[in-house]
C-alpha cells in the first residue's frame, strides 16, 4: 500500500510523490495482527508519516498485488480530512487509540506516548 498527499475536496489533485510535502514511511506491506475484537485482521501501518505543509489534506492510499511481472493497482481509498497546524498553532499529540496500542503491544513499530513520553 502506498499513501499520497491529496486535496481535501477534489479527488484530482493528488501530490505526487516527486512533491516533498510528505515526510517519512509513505509505502507499507500488510501485517497480520488481532484487532479490538481479537480477531486476526490484515492491516497497513504508516508509523512514522508526516505532513510537511500546513492546510487540509486526506491521504489516498493505494494497493498493489506484487506479481512476478511487477506491481498491479488493484484499488485506492481516501481518509476523511485533516488539518496540518504550524509548529506555533500545534495543540500537542492526540492519546493513542486502543488499537494503535494493540499493534504497539503486538510489536508494530508505532510511536505511542505514555506517560508524556514515546516508545
Amino acid at each position: 500500500m502506498c499513501a499520497n498527499l491529496a486535496h481535501p475536496t477534489n479527488d484530482n489533485e493528488i501530490y505526487t510523490p516527486s512533491h516533498n510535502a510528505l515526510c517519512g514511511q509513505t509505502v507499507s506491506s500488510m501485517y497480520k495482527f488481532k484487532d479490538t475484537d481479537n480477531h486476526d485482521g490484515g492491516f497497513f501501518i504508516l508509523g512514522d508519516l508526516s505532513v510537511k505543509v500546513q492546510g487540509e489534506f486526506r491521504l489516498k492510499l493505494s494497493v498493489f498485488q506484487i506479481t512476478p511481472e511487477g506491481a498491479m493497482y488493484l484499488d485506492s481509498i481516501f481518509t476523511n480530512t485533516f488539518k496540518v497546524y504550524t509548529p506555533k498553532q500545534y495543540p500537542g499529540a492526540l492519546e493513542a487509540t486502543f488499537l494503535s496500542r494493540s499493534f504497539s503491544d503486538q510489536g508494530a513499530r508505532i510511536r505511542i506516548r505514555k506517560d508524556n513520553q514515546y516508545v
